[in-house]
């Protein structure tokens, strides 16, 4: 695993180097993660110290950086944006702030960010497009806010037979015709234990049920069998449900 800078855990959120218009799946890499464990007392004070960070970088239209905020169903707030190389993670937010007073505001702004929390952690995953089925191209902003996420944690050293299922998954899913894809995303730094994360959206709770039961009804007998082919590799699965958060996220304007 790589290193991840001190200044980024210390420091920022998130930079990434691409704008509203060309936000796709297609110029993913990486994707980094800050994941904020607030206590529920200062709950408050932290969305409104994330609030002030958002309108800092749309008052001042800071062009270069853009993360999206999404809320688990946990109470973790979680902070992704795209990483093309890992040399990007050396300065932070403050690489993108260039007049010098407007860095000791944006320092002033994070500290209290900072201050609101009972830790926090950051978490690289590297996007596998050539495992993932993305037929409606939805990107989860606000036509699909509802997420989940889908930890298929294994063995070290299974990775070719997690990755062989995983496509079996999505060649499967091709040929029976299904309109509601997944994307899957291999764990890099930050977590505990070798893992898949594979991800899949909806506009709310129910749509997301509805669409998984049309997944089901379309794979017919041979979902089930490759369900237990997965879980035959995998030594523990986890799920975790979110929601985007437009009013926390700054994407700039082109």
């Amino acid at each position: 695993m790589k290193k991840i800078s001190l200044l980024l855990i210390l420091m920022g959120l998130f930079a990434g180097n691409l704008t509203f218009g060309q936000i796709t799946d297609k110029d993913w890499k990486y994707l980094v993660m800050r994941e904020d464990v607030v206590l529920p007392s200062n709950t408050t004070t932290y969305e409104a110290a994330l609030a002030d960070v958002t309108n800092f970088f749309k008052s001042n239209n800071i062009q270069g950086v853009y993360y999206l905020t999404q809320l688990q169903d946990n109470y973790h707030y979680s902070h992704i944006s795209a990483l093309n190389k890992f040399e990007d993670l050396d300065e932070g937010l403050l690489a993108y702030v260039t007049d010098p007073a407007k860095k000791a505001e944006l320092q002033l702004l994070m500290d209290n960010l900072n201050n609101n929390l009972e830790t926090s952690k950051i978490v690289v995953v590297k996007y596998r497009p050539e495992l993932s089925f993305t037929p409606d191209d939805n990107i989860w902003l606000e036509k699909a806010p509802y997420r989940r996420f889908n930890y298929f944690y294994f063995f070290p050293g299974m990775e070719k037979e997690i990755e062989n299922v995983l496509m079996t998954w999505k060649t499967l899913y091709q040929q029976k015709g299904v309109e509601k894809g997944f994307r899957v995303f291999s764990g890099m730094v930050g977590l505990d234990r070798p893992v898949y994360i594979l991800t899949t959206w909806a506009s709310d709770p129910v749509t997301y049920q509805q669409n998984l039961q049309e997944n089901m009804k379309k794979l017919g007998d041979e979902g089930p069998k490759v369900w237990m082919s997965t879980m035959e590799l995998v030594r523990d699965v986890e799920t975790i449900e979110g929601w985007y958060l437009p009013q926390y996220s700054y994407i700039p304007a082109k």
